[in-house]
């Protein structure tokens, strides 16, 4: 490593001394939501969480039973996204871009398709779903070890309390944010295989990140600080109204007299570094693109007297939860420990026959054999064990039917038989549940959409030499196209044919079936139809 000067490290002393205080005025205001966000995902997902420690203690040995309605109720809502993904069109802002909105569109479906996009984002769905807050992130890779070619890919966030943004941002997706953090721990091997020079110092402890794994020799927590660094620059309008970038290589061989107008603009552009607790272990670098490459996705976003709250399918049907678990646990132990039936029998019609009777309970017995008894004829009566008490089964049927209430999802969404006397009604009631938990689609489509817009500003500056790319159609067939590529026109000038950086674009973004389901629900409609009017075959064919 070579030799810093002495203003080099007062430079890199001052952005590390920024860098941790951004985290810590990022990890104070959101700390209570990822503390509750965090106990959520353990009360959905993890047995043995739904019981609070001071009710284990005073239970002692008695058993704490749980019956996670919630775990079911939260898969109901994942599980339906992912049959019903958001889907992504590209469009151009003029007639003339169309074209090149389809190439792009295009490209980005094979982008998906080779970072299992979907994937990646149903994971996150997992968290958004459980605790509130899902996140994944845009990367470029090199093709291959022997090229200079770039791809790019979605990746997971494996733990999405990992990142962190800047909690001035208005905007729910964080679009406007300065700054983002991303920690990881990785082992001391790789560490040091990484930056062989830098001394070990763990970045920052945080409770919302694998807490139980913090004290251990094996391991060192690192921190990726991405922020917008306010930057100037000119722009060139061409004569026949083209708008190039004064520091692309283009504008560097342009014939000055084809420029019309020149613009000063102030503008930022995106710097990444790396760090461990006291030193820079990778030194800023430009990111190609000019959005940040995280996405964070929310269960449910507000804002109350200028504090953040999000949350998510668990927060308000925990008490429920507890409730039935309590009152199915008190079922349960109270017909475990209730008495036993028993015979009730004269000392005469006993005698001889206690052997029998002491075994009777656990042994199925054919037939009991008993001695009259003159003064009590007929043989001993058998006395059944006490009831449940009629309150604690009411209480579980109440404290099930809250969670349904609390969550928006009843029995006909989870697959479970009910009262409705016709399908309309139950498909009337299934709507019921999708829409009152459709905010979490919905923002989950939010997020898709802004990794579209990602997408879209990064493409033309990682695909910007000529190369071919393979192109996904909407019916997931697939052709090869080159970009970038130049040609001649009729005056022997040259020509850039399927110019990725020329043009601007927006997406919109749809939910629902994916192609295959769309054509298989036409096929079966269309099957219905001719079942009901057969004369419509012969005239539509095939």
């Amino acid at each position: 490593m070579p030799h810093k000067t002495k203003k080099e490290r007062l430079a890199d002393k001052d952005l590390l001394v920024k860098i941790r205080d951004r985290f810590h005025i990022m990890l104070e205001a959101d700390e209570e939501n990822r503390r509750l966000g965090l106990d959520d995902m353990r009360f959905i997902n993890v047995p043995g969480e739904q019981w609070e420690n001071n009710m284990k203690k005073e239970r002692g040995a008695r058993p704490c039973y749980e019956f996670n309605k919630l775990r079911v109720t939260s898969k109901r809502i994942i599980n339906d996204m992912k049959a019903n993904p958001a889907q992504g069109k590209v469009r151009g802002m003029s007639e003339e871009d169309k074209g090149t909105a389809e190439i792009i569109e295009g490209l980005i479906r094979n982008i998906w398709n080779a970072s299992d996009a979907d994937t990646v984002i149903d994971r996150a769905s997992e968290y958004q779903v459980g605790a509130g807050m899902g996140a994944w992130r845009v990367v470029t890779k090199f093709s291959t070890d022997n090229a200079f070619d770039q791809d790019i890919e979605i990746e997971e966030i494996p733990n999405p309390f990992c990142l962190y943004a800047d909690p001035s941002a208005k905007d729910q997706l964080k679009r406007d944010a300065d700054d983002w953090i991303l920690t990881e721990k990785i082992s001391n091997k790789s560490f040091k295989s990484q930056w062989p020079d830098a001394e070990k110092v763990d970045f920052e402890e945080t409770e919302f990140d694998n807490e139980d794994e913090w004290e251990d020799d094996e391991s060192v927590r690192i921190a990726e600080y991405w922020w917008k660094e306010p930057t100037i620059k000119t722009i060139f309008q061409l004569q026949d109204g083209k708008v190039i970038d004064s520091e692309t290589d283009e504008a560097a061989n342009i014939d000055k007299a084809l420029i019309k107008k020149t613009r000063v603009i102030k503008t930022h552009k995106i710097m990444m570094t790396i760090v461990s607790g006291d030193s820079i272990l990778e030194p800023p670098v430009e990111w190609a693109g000019s959005k940040h490459p995280f996405v964070m996705i929310y269960g449910e976003y507000l804002i109350i007297d200028g504090k953040t709250y999000w949350y998510g399918i668990g927060r308000f049907g925990k008490d429920a939860q507890r409730s039935y678990n309590v009152s199915r646990t008190a079922i349960t132990e109270t017909i475990a420990s209730a008495p036993q039936s028993k015979y009730w029998a004269t000392t005469a019609q006993a005698k001889g026959q206690l052997d029998n009777w002491s075994i009777a309970h656990k042994e199925n017995m054919p037939f009991q054999l008993f001695t009259p008894d003159p003064l009590n004829p007929g043989p001993p009566q058998r006395m059944g064990g006490a009831d449940v008490p009629i309150a604690l089964i009411q209480e579980s049927q109440l404290a099930s039917e809250e969670i349904n209430m609390v969550t928006g999802i009843f029995a006909a969404d989870v697959g479970s038989a009910n009262q409705a006397s016709s399908g309309r009604q139950e498909i009337a009631r299934q709507q019921q549940g999708q829409i009152a938990t459709f905010n979490y689609q919905d923002n989950r489509g939010k997020g898709i959409l802004r990794t579209w817009e990602i997408l879209i500003d990064l493409i033309p500056k990682i695909y910007d030499t000529e190369r071919e790319v393979r192109i996904i159609g909407t019916d997931q067939a697939d052709s090869y196209l080159k970009v970038n590529t130049f040609t001649q026109d009729d005056q022997g000038l040259p020509v850039k044919i399927n110019d990725l950086s020329v043009g601007r674009y927006d997406v919109a973004v749809t939910i629902g079936p994916n192609f295959t389901s769309r054509r298989q629900e036409a096929a079966e409609t269309y099957q219905t139809l001719m079942q009901g009017n057969p004369n419509i075959f012969p005239i539509a064919g095939d």
